[in-house]
Formats: C-alpha cells, sequence, structure tokens
C-alpha cells in the first residue's frame, strides 16, 4: 500500500477537524490573510491540539513554515532581498524553525515537518541557511526527528508580466500588501485607485469603505504607506529570477532549475523539497501544472474561467514533474507539489505521477463560509474568508484513500466532452461539481 499524502493548510482548530474529517494527512498552520503564511506559534498549537483530540485512521502530520520574512532583515523597493551576513541569516532561520517545531510538538506525531521558503536567495547562501535549520533541530534531544522541506517557487516571468497589470490581480496584492511605493515606470499605479474595499488591518476589518477616506494622509495614519510617502503611487512586488541567484538561465522554471534546487535541498541534509507557485502567480491564476504542455492531462483549465475572464495557466508539464519526483527520489528527498493544483488535475496527477509522496492544498479546500443561523446571507469569496471543507479536501485524497473529483460549477455548461474522457479513462473515480460554499452534487451520467 502506498503512503502518499495530501497535506491542507489550515488556521484554525475546526479547519484542522474538516481536514482531518476530509482525508488530510499532513495538516499544515498557515494564515491565509499573510502572503507568506506566517501564523502565531500559540495559534499552531491549538491546530496541533485539534487534531490531537480528533479520531483518525490514519497517521496525521504536522506541518508549518518559517515563512521568507524570518529569513531576510530587509527587501529592496522591488522586494528584492538583501542580505546581512549568511550567518545572521542562516542563525535567524534556525531560530524560527525551532520556535515552530516547539509549538507543534510531539504528540501528534513524531516527526513534524518545518517548510522553508528560500526565494530570493543564492543558491550558496540558501544551502547554508537550509543545512543550519536542519543541524540546529537534529542537535534538540526532543524534536530531532523534525523533517525539513525546502520550498522552491516555480516562476514563468513573461505569463506574470502579462497578468501583473489586470485590474483584478492588482486588487488582491494590494489587499495582501504585496506592493512598494514606486515614483515612476512601468507597472506603477496610483494606491488610491484600488484601496476601498480591500486594504484591511491585522485583524482583518476594511480600512476604507469611501473613496472620500483615501488620500496620502489617511494612507500614511493607517499604517499603509511609509511616513515618508510624499505621494500614493506604488508598484506590485516582482518575482525573484532563478537567473539573478544561480538556479537557471531561463525566464520559466525548467529541469535545470529543479535538479540544482534538488541537489542544494540534499547538500543541506533535509528531508524534502516542495514545488509551489508564489503568491503572486496564484493571484493570477498561474498554478503549478501546465495543462497546455500535458497532453496526458484532461483539461479544464481553458474552461475554468473567473469572473473577471481570467483562465488558469500552469508553469511544468506532467512530465516535469515526473523529472522532479523521480529526482527528488534519486538524491533521497520525499516530493511535495503545490501551486494551485486544483482537484481535478490532483486526481489526475495522483494516477499520472504515481510515486509522487505529497500534494499539497489550501484554496482548493476552501469555500465561502456559511453561518447556518443566518445561511441566505452569503459570505466573503476571498483569501481572507474562505474556510476549509472536508469534502472539498476528500477532492485531493489519492485514490487508495478514497479521493474523489470535485469540478467547480461554473465549468458545468461546458464540460460534457471532458467529463466523458474522464470517465472513459478512470471509470471508478467519484466525480462532484461543487459550489462556492463547498457543497457537492454528483456529476449526472450523461453531463451534455
Amino acid at each position: 500500500m502506498p503512503n502518499r499524502k495530501v497535506l491542507v493548510s489550515v488556521f484554525s482548530p475546526q479547519e484542522a477537524r474538516e481536514a482531518v474529517l476530509g482525508g488530510a494527512r499532513i495538516v499544515d498552520s498557515e494564515d491565509p490573510r499573510s502572503a507568506l503564511g506566517n501564523i502565531k506559534p500559540r495559534q499552531i498549537m491549538a491546530v496541533s491540539d485539534a487534531v490531537l483530540h480528533h479520531s483518525r485512521g490514519l497517521d496525521v502530520q504536522l506541518s508549518t513554515n518559517i515563512g521568507e520574512d524570518q529569513l531576510l532583515f530587509r527587501r529592496t523597493a522591488d522586494g528584492r532581498a538583501v542580505q546581512k551576513t549568511p550567518y545572521e541569516i542562516a542563525g535567524k532561520a534556525a531560530q524560527a524553525a525551532l520556535g515552530v517545531t516547539v509549538a507543534m510538538g510531539h504528540r501528534v506525531h513524531p516527526c513534524p515537518i518545518v517548510k522553508v521558503g528560500l526565494d530570493g536567495m543564492d543558491v550558496g547562501v540558501l544551502t547554508d541557511v537550509l543545512a543550519e535549520v536542519v543541524a540546529t533541530l537534529d542537535r534538540t534531544e526532543e524534536h530531532c526527528h523534525t523533517q525539513v522541506m525546502s520550498v522552491l517557487f516555480a516562476q514563468d516571468l513573461d505569463l506574470w508580466e502579462r497578468r501583473r497589470t489586470l485590474p483584478g490581480v492588482r486588487r488582491a496584492l494590494v489587499a495582501l500588501r504585496e506592493f512598494h511605493p514606486a515614483d515612476a515606470g512601468p507597472g506603477v499605479f496610483d494606491l488610491v485607485d484600488y484601496a476601498v474595499g480591500t486594504l484591511r488591518d491585522a485583524d482583518g476589518a476594511v480600512l476604507f469603505t469611501d473613496p472620500g477616506q483615501v488620500d496620502l494622509g489617511s494612507l500614511v495614519d493607517r499604517g499603509v504607506l511609509p511616513e515618508d510617502a510624499t505621494h500614493t503611487r506604488v508598484a506590485l512586488t516582482e518575482l525573484y529570477p532563478h537567473a539573478r541567484f544561480g538556479l537557471g538561465a531561463g525566464r520559466r522554471t525548467d529541469r535545470e532549475t529543479i535538479r540544482r534546487m534538488v541537489d542544494a535541498t540534499a547538500r543541506a541534509g533535509a528531508d524534502a523539497m516542495m514545488l509551489d507557485t508564489s503568491v503572486l502567480l496564484k493571484v493570477a491564476r498561474v498554478g503549478l501544472v501546465s495543462a497546455a504542455d500535458s497532453p496526458e492531462l484532461v483539461a479544464f483549465e481553458p474552461l475554468d474561467v473567473d469572473a473577471a475572464g481570467l483562465d488558469r495557466q500552469g508553469v511544468l508539464s506532467v512530465d516535469d514533474l515526473r523529472f522532479f519526483v523521480d529526482y527528488c527520489h534519486h538524491r533521497g528527498l520525499e516530493a511535495n507539489l503545490a501551486g494551485s493544483v486544483t482537484s481535478y488535475q490532483a486526481q489526475q496527477l495522483w494516477r499520472l505521477v504515481p510515486h509522487l509522496d505529497h500534494l499539497s492544498t489550501r484554496g482548493g479546500a476552501s469555500a465561502v463560509r456559511v453561518d447556518p443561523a443566518h445561511p441566505t446571507g452569503g459570505g466573503e469569496d476571498s483569501r481572507f474568508a474562505t474556510v476549509i471543507r472536508r469534502d472539498l479536501v476528500r477532492g485531493y485524497a489519492p485514490p487508495e484513500q478514497s479521493g474523489h473529483l470535485c469540478l467547480p460549477e461554473r465549468v458545468k455548461g461546458s464540460a460534457g466532452p471532458q467529463v466523458a474522457e474522464l470517465r472513459r479513462r478512470y471509470p471508478d473515480l467519484p466525480l462532484y461539481w461543487a459550489d462556492r460554499e463547498g457543497r457537492l452534487t454528483e456529476v449526472e451520467e450523461n453531463t451534455p
């Protein structure tokens, strides 16, 4: 029996219970209100308690990340990491890793997982950082069995440049504070145009509800812009090109980039590696899996268009993902795929890349919150407000753990040929439509 696992990122104890009931084998603590997912240690402890108290048929691990900000002392105006000394960076990362590991504890599982994002660092520095995290945890008596997982953010710079100026993309990234003051140049825009109903405080409350409330003074007073700001023009944070940091020469992640990152992870003594995509690409509906380059996939991506008319795109082909998994195993690492993988991609990947160890999700397993006392009130469909649903988690579980496939209702009227092809290839795979609240209805045999 394979030991394949789905990782689900949760924020609260109730989300942890939903994840376990849906078949999550790794419950990951993450704050969806943060672009980097950073979460307070006490919240990690609450998630740990919820998993510990909840019955489960299979072993469940805990995981969390130390966040890229834990590794950096300062960013330049374009969002690039500016290091002090490698010693200081590695020490700060190790301190953070030790802290989150203590918060996870070992009551749920003796081997929790610490994820280490290393974007924006030269290969040599990121290897040293990762090695210091590994060595520090190995040195402790209670946490020496903790697994360390590096994270590489796959990218397509050309696709990002085509989508970063779209109003919907800008608005979502403004909400995540993924911008910086900028005087002029490509991609510069006025923050005032995107502030209303978008910017929030630390508790998630909207800062501005009327255009008349927004000006330079109010943006500075609310901590949105720095105190020395003289205008309201900003530019979005940019991706970190692999070529700048010794991870490859191309504008799109390729097998050479993957090989270099896997090699660095193995040299550092880590246990696993995750391929993910940056929040910048996630917001732009660019995920890890490129259906356009993967003829073996039944492709729903061209049909899966959001309200703004943006379809799903991806970075790596299924063949590239097979290479990643095979090369990880060659170097003695477990392989994890993340990056806005949908349920309809996940269920095909489990079958097309059968040696994959882990597959990760949050957004695809979450839905609009519904208050049972006011079920017709509707909830906010955003990164800040959606919650994990057990039936959607099951849409990511591998076949041997009773996984099913969830299709978004928005493709219902046009997905007949794709549904028929899925039934032909995988006749035993249960298929469901999923609405925005996470409610499932079975796909009819004769879907038009």
